[in-house]
């Protein structure tokens, strides 16, 4: 089978390309930057390389940028299409860029697929289309009466009903990953994002502490709520479900690539702070922010676009999802500490440099 991957150079798509290499899959990924692309595919094993094909193109352009003779040359090679790019962005100045990306080019791709006249379509979304509520449905939201965190979450839920409405031309299917992080078993990730930009944070709050040891400078304060939980999934974990769905998901249908049993928060910086070995680490909730000292208030400004993400426990159905599972022969993610800590370690040490005192 011949698959047309979009974002194959992205952190998860990239985990995606080899598990589709690994099955004998071929990947035609679609390519807008040459030099990336060709950077990119030097990180890859070589069997992996044979598998690759480069189709240049343009989300944002008519049928992503390509011409008619290279549609008339791909018809009849594509079977399916994984669209796992996206731009991933809370900045409320770029909602436009934002939703020409997530949506128009969402829009853009599925009439590309129709001209290749490809079976399968599946798409990679975002568990947090459900907004500020605190019940993910494996279902369509309505993005009219729904509110959302930012225009990221609106522009996928938007994308989700346009995907849905060409089941009745082929085979489509939306998978939602939560937070995803590090590889399960080695902690590797190439990721600035959600945990690492906690991460970051962190390192940046230890080196402060580290400079002010003469000092009365005892502890540090994260705002962080103790007791919610966080849904983190393994980029392998979802490039196992999502690569299985070309061939085991059922038509028309939502899958929530959650966690079946997310961690506490507390249970993640608790992690962290022995990951970093910076116990002078303290987290506090949102409602005790009063206690935190000017330079205390200055270092989490950059994680406040994470708080609706880290103040609240969402429920998240995984009937679907589970079914999914079960034909793939694949048992549900058990996130345990021993994890967390690979997850933390992969950070640590792609980040690891000397620290002068």
């Amino acid at each position: 089978m011949n698959v047309l991957l979009t974002g194959a150079t992205g952190f998860l798509g990239t985990i995606i390309t080899n598990r589709l290499a690994e099955k004998g899959y071929e990947i035609y990924a679609l390519i807008r930057n040459e030099t990336k692309a060709k950077d990119w595919l030097d990180t890859l094993s070589l069997n992996t390389k044979k598998a690759v094909h480069f189709v240049y193109g343009d989300l944002l352009k008519p049928s992503g940028g390509l011409t008619d003779k290279r549609i008339n040359e791909l018809t009849g090679k594509i079977d399916s299409v994984i669209h796992s790019a996206a731009y991933l962005s809370f900045d409320d100045n770029e909602r436009e860029t934002v939703f020409q990306i997530n949506r128009q080019g969402t829009r853009e791709l599925l009439k590309l697929a129709e001209k290749l006249d490809i079976s399968t379509f599946l798409h990679v979304s975002t568990a947090y289309t459900l907004g500020r509520g605190k019940e993910g449905f494996e279902a369509l939201y309505q993005p009219e009466n729904r509110e959302f965190v930012n225009a990221y979450e609106e522009s996928k839920c938007y994308a989700e009903h346009d995907v849905m409405s060409y089941q009745e031309k082929f085979h489509v299917a939306v998978l939602r990953p939560a937070i995803i992080v590090g590889n399960s078993e080695t902690g590797d990730a190439d990721s600035t994002f959600g945990l690492y930009g906690v991460m970051r944070a962190v390192e940046l709050m230890k080196r402060h502490v580290q400079k002010q040891r003469n000092s009365k400078l005892d502890s540090f304060k994260i705002v962080v709520s103790d007791e919610e939980k966080t849904h983190l999934v393994p980029v392998d974990y979802v490039a196992e479900i999502v690569t299985g769905a070309l061939t085991k998901s059922v038509n028309g249908s939502v899958y929530n690539v959650t966690n079946p049993y997310p961690p506490t928060n507390g249970m993640i910086m608790s992690a962290i702070r022995d990951g970093f070995d910076f116990q002078e680490l303290e987290w506090v909730s949102f409602d005790q922010t009063e206690q935190l000292t000017k330079l205390e208030q200055k270092m989490n400004e950059p994680l406040a676009v994470f708080e609706p993400y880290l103040n609240r426990t969402i429920d998240f159905s995984e009937k679907n999802t589970r079914a999914l599972l079960d034909r793939l022969q694949l048992n549900s993610l058990a996130m345990d500490r021993a994890m967390l800590d690979r997850i933390v370690a992969g950070f640590r040490h792609r980040n690891e440099q000397p620290e002068h005192v």
